[in-house]
């Protein structure tokens, strides 16, 4: 039981991440930085028309399995549950 609340607890540690990365890369960019490798210059930056996309389908695909296994894992939580119950 402590192990799946430890998954369960990494799992929304991740999803609590993937929310703020974006967030993240914003906030380097402001501060002078290259948005983790995004961008070595700000003035002459090119970055391809598709790399958004790419990577906000990326993020939202991973959200949404790991969303997926926290539910899986909390239904199988509650059935053990049901089973050590007295009653």
């Amino acid at each position: 039981m402590f192990l799946l609340r430890t998954i369960v607890f990494i799992i929304i540690f991740s999803l609590i991440l993937i929310l703020a990365y974006p967030l993240l890369i914003v906030f380097n960019i402001a501060t002078g930085g290259d948005g983790f490798g995004l961008c070595n210059e700000l003035t002459t930056c090119n970055i391809p028309i598709t790399e958004g996309p790419k990577l906000l389908v990326f993020l939202i695909g991973i959200f949404f399995f790991l969303v997926f296994l926290l539910r899986l894992i909390m239904k199988y939580m509650n059935s053990l549950q049901n089973k050590n119950s007295i009653l």
